[in-house]
């Protein structure tokens, strides 16, 4: 990938998380304002409906807020993921020799050749 893709992706993936959290926020400020409306309307024949339009927003707030920290430890998790691959795809690669009878084998080093020493 060239880096102006890479940087386009990035752009992408940050707006889509500016953007869940600025509707989280925007659904916070609700359920603050359905909170001072039940405040107003206590003591009024509304009082009711305006604690059932705050429980309900409060259930909408909730569900939004599991949400959105489902998907921004998704993206961590993802990101994560992605560095453990690139770490694999970059490993070391391994020394391979001749064993005995002229197959590849794996190097084992001094190690391997310390055990062989003590099983042959």
């Amino acid at each position: 990938m060239s880096e102006n893709e890479l940087y386009e992706i990035a752009r992408q993936r940050i707006d889509r998380r500016n953007r869940r959290w600025t509707i989280w926020s925007f659904d916070l400020a609700g359920l603050i304002l359905s909170l001072a409306l039940l405040i107003l309307m206590s003591d009024t024949p509304y009082e009711t409906v305006a604690g059932a339009l705050f429980m309900a927003w409060g259930g909408v707030f909730t569900l939004h807020t599991i949400l959105a920290s489902l998907a921004q430890s998704r993206d961590g998790a993802i990101e994560d993921e992605v560095a453990k691959l690139r770490a694999a795809v970059y490993e070391k690669p391994k020394r391979l020799e001749l064993s005995d009878d002229g197959e590849l084998v794996e190097f084992t080093g001094a190690e391997g050749e310390a055990q062989q020493c003590r099983n042959g």
